[in-house]
């Protein structure tokens, strides 16, 4: 029956550990996109949420997709959370730590580098 285990999806085939891999590196990508956003100027939550629908061009960005990587980013010290009143309320407002900056040159490099890829990427970009 091994057979109809691996056409099924089932056993060590391999494909769920790719589609963790996917799911983490989609992850970290969003994070470094909130790392870059909130280092070009400190955002709430909410005031993040309002921009990448705007750039999705749907509702479909919600407080279960933001908070969570907010809140992770903050225990690993890339971001810090001030808070600040907002009429009656009170907002939290991130913005990103020395080493939140330090961690953005590192992605950069380690994404971007000097060679070839580098110069494809940015004549595309410009």
């Amino acid at each position: 029956m091994v057979g109809a285990k691996a056409r099924a999806g089932c056993g060590d085939s391999g494909t769920g550990r790719i589609a963790v891999a996917a799911r983490e590196k989609m992850l970290a990508m969003a994070a470094a996109f909130l790392l870059w956003l909130i280092s070009k100027k400190p955002a709430c939550g909410y005031g993040i949420m309002r921009v990448l629908r705007k750039e999705h061009g749907s509702d479909k960005v919600g407080p279960a997709h933001i908070y969570p990587v907010l809140a992770d980013m903050s225990r690993r010290g890339l971001i810090r959370a001030k808070e600040v009143a907002c009429g009656k309320r009170v907002k939290k407002l991130y913005s990103v730590t020395p080493l939140g900056r330090k961690r953005l040159l590192e992605m950069k490099k380690a994404h971007f580098g000097d060679g070839l890829r580098a110069r494809f990427l940015r004549e595309m970009l410009s």
